[in-house]
């Protein structure tokens, strides 16, 4: 006996532990009886999309931001670390100050390692890769499958 399932289309909240961010349109499964599921490939290009938002808008990097980050690559702290010369215990320190932004330096440090493990393309600039303003209440996009863009940048 297989469990019956429909495809529905739903708002992921949250992603990452990161409260701020919002998917909408991502496809997942309805099974009667048991609930929605979402494929874990699915769920792998959403992290990184919400990482390439991240980014490309210039939000503000904090260690919720580096923990979310390293995450998804699957680094340990140790490993984060010595990707960007440092020692671990810098790491351990951003992620337990959660919502402190980073230094300049470590904040485009940052985000020129995950740019570039993304194979995002951006300009050599500290503007490029700095904070832009306030940090925002909401992120909220839509899902685009496989092609590394989001649909719409809603807010």
């Amino acid at each position: 006996m297989g469990k019956e399932s429909r495809e529905v289309r739903k708002t992921l909240k949250g992603v990452g532990n990161l409260d701020y961010v919002e998917v909408r349109q991502v496809p997942m499964k309805h099974y009667a009886g048991y609930g929605d599921s979402i494929d874990a490939q699915v769920l792998k290009e959403i992290e990184k999309q919400v990482a390439r938002e991240i980014i490309l808008r210039r939000i503000p990097a904090r260690g919720q931001e580096v923990e979310y980050f390293r995450n998804i690559f699957g680094l340990s702290q140790r490993d984060f670390a010595q990707k960007l010369g440092l020692s671990h215990v810098a790491i351990l320190k951003w992620e337990k100050a959660k919502i402190k932004p980073l230094d300049l330096v470590n904040e485009v440090a940052v985000k020129a390692l995950i740019a570039g493990m993304l194979g995002l393309r951006l300009p050599a600039s500290i503007e490029a890769l700095s904070s832009e303003g306030d940090f925002p209440k909401k992120l909220t996009f839509e899902y685009s499958s496989g092609s590394g863009k989001s649909k719409k940048r809603v807010a």
